[in-house]
């Protein structure tokens, strides 16, 4: 696919796991096909709260190797985080954003943790009394939280993903993550990032 992808001279985006992030070859072969960025689900930064939701295959000691593989072969990682797992306390915001800075991600897509019917957490929650509706069209990961959080309020994980987002987003947060540490198509990635930051100010 590469091979035919390369001649039409395109920059392109793909979704890969953690496990295609640790082959050269292929990581070679995307950026000379014109890879921009790769978008990579990471979750957390909590292996205990990747352990309960069966991601436990995410290490996240593994994550500075994988970022700076991507950064080896000039192709920005956007990072996939989800907020309100039952590990996660106000402070995980904060710490989550020093983390991703000091890494360099290039970029995040957050989320909210949301409990969709017919899996384990749903089912656990409901059990619990936790769910704070069931009207499915708050059930998107962006606008509402649906549940109660173990160890901090609805409120307070709301407010802390939308900070989170605001302050990765800033021009501070920019230097840090890319103009010290990632360094990797600073324009594409200031553009992106300004998007972002729009976006998110509506």
């Amino acid at each position: 696919m590469m091979e035919n992808l390369k001649p039409l001279g395109k920059k392109w985006a793909a979704q890969v796991t953690l496990a295609d992030c640790n082959d050269d070859e292929l990581l070679k072969r995307a950026r000379e096909a014109g890879c921009l960025y790769l978008f990579v689900g990471l979750e957390s930064f909590s292996p205990s709260a990747l352990r309960r939701v069966n991601k436990g295959f995410n290490r996240v000691d593994s994550y500075r190797d994988i970022t700076q593989k991507l950064h080896k072969h000039k192709i920005m990682i956007q990072a996939g985080i989800v907020f309100g797992f039952d590990e996660d306390t106000p402070a995980t915001f904060q710490d989550t954003l020093a983390a991703c800075e000091e890494l360099g991600i290039d970029g995040v897509t957050v989320s909210l943790l949301t409990p969709l019917p017919r899996t384990p957490v749903y089912a656990g929650m409901k059990q619990e009394q936790r769910l704070l509706s069931e009207d499915w069209s708050l059930y998107n990961g962006k606008t509402d939280v649906v549940f109660h959080p173990r160890n901090m309020t609805s409120e307070q994980l709301f407010e802390g993903y939308l900070d989170f987002r605001r302050r990765f987003y800033s021009l501070p947060s920019f230097i840090r993550r890319r103009m010290r540490v990632s360094r990797t198509h600073l324009f594409y990635n200031f553009i992106i990032n300004l998007g972002y930051r729009l976006a998110h100010k509506r």
